[in-house]
């Protein structure tokens, strides 16, 4: 029975490991995450590991040998919980790819559009946890909500990524 296992990489090594280990005929999963960096006072998208050092991997056989593995360059270990390599639920990985586009990665700056007076959540900033009514775009960033403070209501404009489907 195919079970999921987490490799950690070296520092930086993620992609290295990930090509080793694919070609030695493993079954390897490295969620990718597409976000915004700022860079030179710009702000430009990036592809990065979603979880930097960390790798899924599918064995068959969990009594495996695990020295092919650990030997592999820009392989570190196994993660080990008491000297114990548990398995990841199937069900984690299944998700994390089901969230992959045709392309490879997941979006992270991508956003729905919202409808007018649609119920959002602020999940960044001074305004972290209370919801607002979407009200209108303001450029290709930022969003412009309304946000009910004792008993006033203000239109704020925020960052799209400081907004969520409440």
């Amino acid at each position: 029975m195919k079970k999921w296992y987490l490799v950690l990489s070296k520092p930086r090594q993620d992609e290295r490991a990930e090509v080793q280990l694919s070609n030695q005929g493993f079954e390897v999963f490295r969620p990718l995450i597409k976000v915004f960096r700022w860079s030179g006072g710009k702000r430009r998208t990036t592809v990065e590991s979603m979880f930097p050092r960390y790798l899924f991997l599918c064995l068959d056989d969990v009594g495996q040998d695990w020295a092919p593995i650990r030997s592999t360059r820009g392989v570190q270990d196994l993660v080990r919980w008491g000297g114990v390599v548990p398995s990841v639920p199937e069900a984690v990985v299944e998700r994390l790819q089901a969230r992959m586009a045709t392309n490879g990665w997941i979006d992270f700056t991508a956003r729905d559009d919202f409808r007018l007076n649609e119920r959002l959540r602020i999940t960044d900033g001074p305004f972290a946890g209370y919801e607002a009514l979407f009200q209108a775009r303001n450029g290709e960033e930022r969003v412009v909500v309304l946000l009910n403070i004792m008993r006033q209501e203000q239109r704020l404009s925020l960052p799209a990524q400081a907004v969520a489907r409440a």
